[in-house]
Formats: structure tokens, C-alpha cells, sequence
């Protein structure tokens, strides 16, 4: 297995691919997006103290991904769940941009 191909699995392992299209049901994103990424682009942004679009906010939710928002708005904290794979998240961009790196020449 390749270091991304390990890193998913991981992902999978707190989050499994059934889970994530049960979860989606019906969401469209669009063509450019999989709803693991939508899962992923949303940890990141409450990670660092953004937030999403009520859809995302919902389907975080659903994961136990993220704390129930006050009445009225988005802001959310993750919960200990969102925090383990953001940590995946975390470690699968480190090994993305060190492989960049590297087949750019630079030392990784």
C-alpha cells in the first residue's frame, strides 16, 4: 500500500465509505467533489475555527464529527471523533506535500 492509500484507510476506519453515503444521501456537491471530501474540507475548516454551509454543518453533524452550533448560527467545535480524523486529515497532507516535494527534486 502506498503512504495515501494508508491514510485512507485510516479515514475509513473513523469514518467508513457505507457510512459516508448513508450519511450524504442525497447531497450534491457537485462533479468536483466526493462526499469524503466535502467530509474532509469541513474538518478543516472547523478545525481552524471556520465553517461551512448549513449541508456540510449537517452532514458533520450527522458523523458526530462536530458539537451541536447555538441556535442561530454555525460555529461548532469538533468533538473527540473530529478531532481523531483530523488528525488522519493532518497526517495525509503532510505525506501530500512531502511527496510533492519530492517529485519536484527538493530534499522531502
Amino acid at each position: 500500500m502506498t503512504a495515501p492509500e494508508v491514510l485512507e484507510a485510516e479515514l475509513a476506519e473513523v469514518i467508513s465509505d457505507e457510512e459516508i453515503a448513508r450519511v450524504h444521501g442525497h447531497a450534491n456537491f457537485g462533479p468536483a467533489i466526493t462526499p469524503r471530501q466535502v467530509v474532509n474540507d469541513g474538518v478543516r475548516k472547523y478545525a481552524v475555527g471556520y465553517q461551512g454551509g448549513y449541508t456540510q454543518l449537517t452532514i458533520l453533524r450527522e458523523h458526530g464529527l462536530i458539537t451541536k452550533p447555538a441556535p442561530g448560527s454555525y460555529a461548532a467545535n469538533l468533538t473527540k471523533k473530529g478531532k481523531r480524523y483530523a488528525r488522519v486529515l493532518y497526517h495525509e497532507d503532510a505525506a501530500l506535500r512531502q511527496a510533492a516535494r519530492q517529485s519536484r527534486g527538493g530534499e522531502g
